[in-house]
């Protein structure tokens, strides 16, 4: 008898030592699960949404644009390439190579033995919002990838968007519109995909289809590329131009229409808007890898 329940004693206490070590592994892994949510949780919080984040980096490119185009675009040029006042700081190596601390002190104590004057009054938001923005030109700002095939836009480019039909891509393709190559080094994909599907609003006199009437009843249709109180200089959609003398034209007029399709938005899946914006931003960056690769020392 005492031996059956010194036996029932001793198999309940194996049980219960079984038991124990159950529910500490059962409190362990719960520990680790807590600690391992939490830990996502944290992470989580602090990493912007994707669209917030988005949003913070085009406010920030757009005040920087806004900056450089007040302070800086007349003398080193809208795209940084250098103007008649200021050289290039965009693709020149000497300037690209500079460290962000090293561009801002630039910025804050300027170059005055240069003509450059100091910009430090902006404040540090405002200079760092230029900064960015400089670096955007230099092809640094948007290394980010960028959604879309760039084969399949380079296949729209010159297919069924009839991107080519008006605009030269490396020395191919019309030219009524601007020259693309280096169309999206200087501008985010957003914007890109913003200026392609909104060409329609208020088209700028290069987009739209000028119709001079001569006194003497002769008619010419196509892009005006220069004017000025005494001729008009226009190009006509067959590549000729003609130079026309205000005193002799009857009449000026621009259609309504744009040149440029205003319908993209309809006709084009926003997939292959994206592969477009994809082909014009890698051409871009392609092209100003290599200027930088062949630039001069030279500094601001």
């Amino acid at each position: 008898m005492c031996g059956g329940v010194q036996g029932l004693i001793r198999m309940f206490c194996f049980a219960l030592r079984g038991s124990t070590r159950l529910v500490l592994q059962w409190t362990a892994s719960l520990s680790l699960f807590a600690f391992a949510v939490i830990h996502a949780h944290n992470a989580v919080a602090r990493t912007p949404a994707a669209p917030a984040w988005n949003a913070m980096q085009q406010q920030t490119t757009g005040e920087g644009r806004q900056l450089f185009e007040s302070a800086c675009a007349g003398c080193h040029g809208l795209d940084g390439r250098g103007g008649e006042r200021g050289p290039d700081i965009a693709t020149r190596q000497q300037v690209v190579q500079l460290t962000d601390a090293e561009i801002m002190e630039i910025l804050k104590g300027g170059r005055p033995a240069a003509g450059m004057p100091p910009f430090g009054s902006l404040g540090g938001v405002k200079l760092k919002a230029l900064l960015s923005y400089l670096r955007s030109l230099q092809g640094k700002g948007s290394a980010a990838p960028v959604a879309g095939d760039p084969h399949n836009g380079k296949a729209l480019y010159f297919g069924t968007a009839r991107c080519s039909e008006c605009h030269m891509m490396q020395g191919t393709g019309g030219f009524l519109g601007r020259d693309l190559s280096t169309y999206g080094a200087t501008l985010s994909p957003a914007e890109i995909r913003s200026n392609i599907v909104r060409s329609g609003p208020n088209p700028s006199k290069a987009n739209k289809t000028a119709v001079v009437t001569m006194r003497d009843s002769r008619k010419f249709s196509g892009v005006i590329r220069n004017e000025d109180n005494f001729s008009i200089q226009l190009q006509s959609f067959d590549g000729a131009f003609h130079f026309l003398n205000r005193s002799e034209v009857a009449q000026s007029e621009f259609l309504p229409e744009p040149i440029m399709p205003a319908n993209y938005a309809t006709t084009l899946k926003p997939s292959e808007l994206d592969d477009i914006v994809s082909y014009l931003v890698n051409v871009a960056r392609a092209g100003k890898s290599k200027n930088q690769a062949d630039g001069n020392n030279d500094d601001f």
